[in-house]
């Protein structure tokens, strides 16, 4: 099994949008005024429903069809105006909008190769909105004290485990595991990242 299939079945499981982020995102959507956003890896969907769900107008795009069908489920359910689309941020052509804010949350932006690629990814974002919104994980931290390991995610169904491997280009080879309690299958993935 294709380690994101199985991972977009338990996505909201893993990584809920919890209060602070939920709060954070909706304070600065409302103190900038913002009344359309682009949502750039939107995963399966939680922060566009949501945002939609006071007025604005959302886009999430994704990489993966698995996440983007599940957000259209997600949203036709409940009768959200979020609308969500196959795009990959290196390349939003294809988006013939523009939007007060992109948003690109989560580690999204750590999937491109390099500086040029970065530049370019952020190039294309500055072009779709005037509030460009980025989230991370904390790399100089992680680089610095050489973190191996994220905390393992242990949920009813599953247990998650991510551990970084240190390349000698500088780039981290970020390696997941999800171990399924019922099933005892383990579906296993590695992404590179530019830290």
């Amino acid at each position: 099994m294709d380690f994101y299939r199985a991972l977009s079945g338990y996505y909201d499981e893993i990584f809920p949008l919890k209060g602070p982020q939920k709060t954070f995102l909706q304070d600065y959507i409302r103190r900038e005024s913002l009344t359309s956003v682009l949502d750039i890896g939107c995963g399966t969907g939680t922060f566009a429903i949501e945002t939609s769900n006071t007025g604005v107008r959302v886009l999430g795009v994704d990489l993966s069809e698995e996440m983007v069908e599940i957000s259209n489920k997600k949203a036709k359910k409940i009768g959200s105006t979020a609308s969500f689309s196959l795009a990959d941020m290196r390349d939003l052509s294809r988006i013939n909008e523009e939007f007060d804010g992109v948003f690109c949350l989560g580690n999204t932006l750590a999937h491109v190769s390099g500086d040029i690629e970065l530049k370019e990814v952020l190039t294309q974002f500055g072009k779709k909105g005037t509030h460009l919104l980025l989230q991370t994980v904390n790399y100089d931290r992680i680089l610095a004290k050489q973190v191996k390991e994220l905390p393992m995610i242990k949920t009813a169904h599953l247990t998650f485990y991510r551990h970084y491997t240190f390349r000698p280009d500088g780039l981290l080879d970020f390696n997941m595991k999800i171990e399924f309690m019922d099933s005892r299958e383990v579906v296993s993935g590695t992404n590179l990242l530019y830290p």
